[in-house]
């Protein structure tokens, strides 16, 4: 079963991903990073020279290659549902599932990681200050909550990594055995 990971930018899917892949037996792809292999360049780069409409084009053409493999646990970037097609792709394709975070979790997240979020940048690359990091996610996330929470499945994702593999890992299998 082709299993789908959706929610906010640092919500988990890169961490949960591989772990719950491994417990399942399953190959593990983070689209953001095959993105960038394909393209050769950083997500960031891909923004500032080519813009996010063509981030996007190459967000759903490899999303539809991973048609190719039955069984694989995918973690998508955070806003690859939003777009209508991909959305009715990944859930009649496979089974989808929202990893939830609240606005602080998310905002501590990517506070302490070193990843360059360019959603969360002003037009010269800068990283913006808390405060409006934090307004940006709102808006975001309130943008894209009718997207998420079409998933399948949302899991609570404000908790130990193991609790978050450990129910993921029982969605798919019992999805599985249906």
């Amino acid at each position: 079963m082709r299993v789908y990971l959706t929610g906010f930018m640092a919500s988990g899917k890169s961490t949960v991903g591989p772990e719950a892949a491994a417990r399942l037996g399953q190959p593990f792809l983070d689209l953001d990073r095959l993105i960038t292999a394909h393209a050769g360049r950083s997500i960031p780069t891909l923004f500032a020279e080519d813009g996010e409409v063509r981030f996007r084009e190459l967000e759903r053409d490899l999303l539809r290659r991973t048609a190719t493999t039955d069984d694989l646990v995918v973690a998508l970037g955070g806003g690859a549902l939003v777009d209508d097609e991909n959305r009715a792709f990944a859930k009649e394709d496979g089974l989808v599932v929202y990893l939830e975070a609240p606005v602080d979790t998310l905002l501590d997240r990517v506070a302490d990681d070193d990843t360059r979020r360019p959603l969360l940048e002003d037009d010269t690359g800068t990283r913006l200050p808390r405060g409006e990091q934090r307004t940006r996610i709102e808006e975001m996330l309130d943008e894209r909550r009718p997207t998420y929470e079409a998933a399948h499945h949302t899991l609570d994702a404000d908790r130990p990594v193991e609790a978050v593999v450990t129910d993921l890992v029982q969605i798919v299998t019992r999805s599985s055995s249906r």
